[in-house]
């Protein structure tokens, strides 16, 4: 018989928690509990783990899944490293990767931390490559990982990134404690 399951991961680095629905699988609880599996965060892309806690639900669309859903959604926000603002700062980004070779576009952020940000690009990146970002108003340049790739209607994407130095005061914005 096959089974629903609910997994929530700890983010390695500490960042955040992810949830993942498995269904129709025919492995025990027992089982789900003790194996690495893949998810995504989204401040440091694909992450293989165990699972943090794992669940079975009966029907993933139940009001007990869907409470289960919104939990790991609060937890998720609740353990973030750092508060997101929706700020817009110009920005230059510079990048190379296997399809369209270098690649430099200027745009605004739409939301920014203290460990990267979320931009809208044309260029076509993939998570876990690396490109530049230039803060256009103080001209100061970090590198960055591709986090997260959303899509949009249209050639352009949304693309997270983070900061592979820390550099607290690249935006140039005092962000509110984490809690």
């Amino acid at each position: 018989m096959a089974n629903n399951y609910m997994l929530i991961f700890k983010c390695p680095y500490g960042d955040t928690d992810e949830q993942l629905v498995l269904r129709n699988r025919e492995e025990t609880l027992e089982q789900v509990q003790n194996m690495a599996w893949h998810f995504e965060c989204p401040v440091h892309g694909v992450q293989q783990e165990i699972p943090f806690e794992a669940k079975e639900i009966v029907n993933p669309l139940s009001p007990e899944a869907r409470l289960l859903r919104m939990v790991a959604a609060n937890t998720l926000k609740a353990r973030r490293r750092s508060k997101r603002l929706q700020v817009r700062i110009p920005v230059a980004v510079y990048g190379r990767n296997g399809r369209m070779g270098a690649f430099s576009e200027e745009t605004v952020t739409d939301l920014v931390n203290v460990h990267g940000g979320l931009v809208t690009l044309d260029a076509r990146v993939g998570l876990g490559e690396i490109f530049l970002v230039v803060n256009k108003s103080t001209q100061e340049e970090q590198q960055c990982r591709v986090v997260y790739v959303g899509s949009l209607e249209g050639p352009k994407k949304k693309v997270g990134f983070s900061l592979l130095l820390s550099a607290p005061n690249f935006w140039r914005i005092s962000f509110p404690p984490t809690n």
